[in-house]
């Protein structure tokens, strides 16, 4: 049991004048703690009515939430969330961008001492002080034998603590305490404080420092929405490209609706154009106020000083909100039945399965058919293990080599090396041009490890060892160059890349030095047209494919999951033919809703994380199914977006989830 902190309440001398000279204690020897109220304005002198909170009112407001103890040289990060400075360097570690553990706010490490540039939280750091908490832990450690000093009046048995009443004169220093002339205090808006002149100038001091901060995070929000427009215009016009392809073949009986969704895709562009200039205007205003105010001396008011922190913060945190949720209304082109397709809402009400009961007899999954669709139909799919270091994981894999686990960080510009049996960060791998990692590949037989880049439309290699090698392809619409390139495979057999154009609605095979060898989904038809009054007829390009996210190769199989049709798609390897497809769009069981990634385990059977209905959905290779399972929420087993999936040869599922910021092992 830790020291139970005792308190005693502040009241007026004269009331307890008698009991003061029974005990022999004269006022001048008291020690004496000020009861202390959450945040509030302080009430008059003569009040008799005390404030009080418990011990463990205290220990909360000042535990650290890493490591759950009294918080030790607290420092407090730009989003205002206190920890002890050597959990926050533990916890950071050698990341480059790391996000808030309560929060999730991303913070960019600012040089080798980043850290001991943090301001202190002043108002913990004077509560830690008020209530005589020190480095040591007082609230949490427990018992010392030594019995602590103390006089007759308080500690004697025959004479228990008693509550002290004393009349002071003036305000005590919330930082230094001393106590001042009222004259000499003032009093501060923000934290509810007070402070002597010398401790009020470092407090603005404080202040002054953390608009650095908030500074570069507006810096880092105006370059991530510029990257978030190119893609979105890109996506937009890609629309609208496919929009006219498909009423100039229905052009007959569809000009009006072709009128219509082209007019509501002008309006969707125009629209977010203009809230996207809105947003960078108001980005460049914030930051110029803040970097304005840096320099608080030209203002002489100090409580003008706090209110412009005040309002620069509370703008700061919207601002930087409003760009992480620009771009969340998703819309596509469903060609089939000729409309675009709004979808922003995530359903609860999907349907998944229940596992049944498993036989008496314990088989080897792989041995047979029967035995793996009984695996998977009665395994409980509750995760031994939840990863939480990074905030939007993206594409997961598991390295030939090391057997490591491969992380793509959207936000961190960077693919986090994890040590499965410990959970713990080994390395990462990065470079300059990296924007934003998506999905990642390895080639056994070369030692090299590919990561495909959303916003720089390329991909990334790298060696075995994390040694950055070269990059392959650039934006564009021509065999070998990608536009928002999503899903990798390899075949290790041919030493073929085989690399989703999403942008492009094709599926691209290259090899390791960036040479085109081929593509699937990507054909010429004919199609006649009236020029004056003849009609004639010309071969043009198309693809059967609708925004394809991932793919997935085995021996003989090539299976790509077309998101925007919401199917999967089985071809064959050699002659590129379509073996099988499946899927619809809706909620029930062997449809997808926005489905994103695919993984096929050892024996061919096709894991489909169908993101929009927040489940996993298993298929044999036929595409029967044979197992739902997941569901919307936050707790373990559930899903808020599916980002990432890979089977491993001993059938450990390893899922992404990049809204519940977690990477899930089943």
């Amino acid at each position: 049991m830790a020291d139970k902190v005792k308190f005693f309440t502040l009241k007026r001398f004269q009331s307890k004048r008698d009991n003061l000279s029974r005990s022999h204690v004269t006022p001048s020897s008291l020690a004496v703690t000020r009861t202390v109220n959450s945040i509030s304005e302080s009430k008059p002198r003569n009040s008799n009515i005390s404030n009080r909170f418990s011990a463990s009112g205290i220990k909360e407001l000042v535990q650290c939430a890493l490591c759950l103890e009294v918080l030790h040289n607290p420092k407090m990060l730009p989003c205002q969330h206190t920890f002890c400075m050597a959990c926050l360097s533990v916890y950071i570690a050698d990341q480059i961008i790391f996000d808030c553990p309560i929060c999730r706010t991303r913070i960019q490490v600012q040089g080798e001492n980043f850290l001991e540039n943090l301001p202190s939280n002043l108002y913990i750091d004077s509560l830690l002080q008020l209530v005589g908490i020190n480095g040591t832990n007082t609230l949490t450690r427990p018992k010392s034998t030594d019995s602590p000093p103390g006089t007759p009046s308080s500690t004697s048995p025959s004479n228990p603590p008693q509550s002290v009443d004393l009349f002071a004169v003036g305000s005590r220093c919330a930082h230094c305490k001393t106590i001042c002339n009222n004259e000499d205090i003032t009093s501060c808006i923000h934290c509810k404080l007070k402070f002597c002149r010398v401790c009020w100038a470092q407090h603005l001091d404080d202040m002054r420092i953390q608009l650095k901060s908030i500074v570069k995070q507006l810096e880092t929000a105006d370059r991530n929405l510029e990257h978030k427009i190119e893609h979105y215009k890109d996506r937009c016009e890609r629309i609208i490209e496919r929009i006219n392809i498909a009423a100039e073949e229905k052009i007959a009986v569809i000009l009006e609706g072709k009128d219509s969704m082209l007019n509501e895709t002008d309006y969707l562009k125009k629209s977010a154009d203009l809230s996207a200039l809105a947003l960078k205007t108001s980005l460049d205003e914030a930051r110029a106020v803040a970097i304005r105010a840096m320099d608080i001396n030209d203002i002489n008011d100090d409580n003008e000083k706090v209110t412009t922190f005040i309002n620069l913060h509370q703008n700061a945190v919207q601002l930087l909100t409003d760009v992480s949720k620009w771009d969340t209304e998703r819309f596509i082109f469903d060609q089939e039945n000729f409309r675009l397709e709004m979808d922003s809402a995530t359903p609860v009400d999907a349907e998944s399965d229940d596992p049944v009961l498993e036989s008496p007899k314990q088989n080897n999954p792989l041995e047979s058919e029967e035995n793996l669709v009984m695996h998977y139909r009665s395994r409980h799919f509750q995760p031994h293990f939840v990863w939480r270091k990074t905030t939007r994981p993206s594409g997961v894999g598991v390295s030939p080599w090391s057997n490591h686990l491969y992380v793509c960080g959207m936000d961190s510009h960077s693919v986090l090396v994890m040590e499965r049996t410990q959970g713990k960060t080994v390395t990462r791998l990065s470079c300059d041009e990296m924007m934003c990692p998506v999905h990642i590949a390895f080639m056994k037989s070369l030692g090299e490890i590919y990561v495909t880049d959303k916003w720089k439309h390329c991909i990334h290699v790298f060696s075995k060892d994390g040694e950055y090698l070269r990059s392959i392809g650039q934006k564009g619409s021509r065999v070998g160059t990608f536009r928002s390139p999503e899903g990798i495979a390899t075949d290790n057999a041919s030493q073929y890349i085989y690399v989703v154009d999403t942008g492009n609605d094709r599926v691209q095979i290259i090899q390791p030095d960036g040479k085109f060898i081929d593509q699937i989904g990507v054909a010429t038809k004919p199609q006649s047209s009236q020029a004056t009054t003849l009609w004639t007829t010309k071969d043009i390009f198309c693809t059967e494919l609708n925004a394809p996210t991932s793919v997935a190769v085995t021996n003989d199989r090539v299976i790509v999951l077309d998101s925007g049709n919401r199917r999967v798609k089985v071809y064959n390897k050699q002659d590129k033919n379509k073996i099988v497809e499946f899927g619809s769009t809706g909620q029930r069981k062997g449809q997808f809703r926005q489905p994103e990634v695919l993984a096929v385990d050892p024996m061919g059977y096709i894991l489909v994380g169908d993101s929009g209905n927040c489940r996993v959905q298993v298929f044999k290779p036929t595409g029967q199914l044979v197992r739902v399972f997941g569901g919307y929420g936050t707790q373990p087993g559930q899903f808020g977006w599916i980002s990432g999936i890979h089977v491993t040869k001993q059938l450990d599922i390893i899922i992404s989830d990049t809204k519940n910021h977690n990477v899930n092992f089943f």
